[in-house]
């Protein structure tokens, strides 16, 4: 059974290219163009790692691993993915328990390589 990765990102371009390289990677990708939409599908699956934009509308990345312990996905490890590359950023989403940060633009290589570090 492949590994079930979520990805939550609003920018459709990105969410396109995660599923075609997660798919050709052997993972089942699951999409969601928001945090609201990321929560619904949690509700019927448990993802194996999720990668999470932190811009996003309505409710932000930020607030997202917020809710982990809420959601029951605190022992699910979350890559982010974000143009907001500070190393404030970094650090703030690392006490947040992020195990990993990937700048913007992606680099699909890189992002296939770090989840196989993490799951395989």
């Amino acid at each position: 059974m492949n590994k079930k990765i979520l990805c939550i990102d609003d920018s459709n371009t990105a969410l396109v290219l995660l599923d075609f390289a997660l798919t050709d990677a052997g993972f089942d990708a699951i999409l969601a163009f928001t945090v609201e939409e990321a929560i619904q599908k949690l509700q019927d699956q448990k993802p194996d790692l999720i990668l999470l934009d932190l811009s996003m509308p309505m409710i932000s990345g930020y607030e997202f691993l917020e809710m982990r312990e809420k959601l029951e996905i605190e022992k699910v490890p979350i890559i982010v993915i974000s143009a907001y590359d500070s190393q404030d950023s970094i650090n703030a989403v690392r006490k947040l328990g992020v195990v990993d940060f990937i700048s913007k633009p992606i680099k699909i290589e890189a992002i296939v390589r770090k989840i196989k570090d993490r799951l395989v």
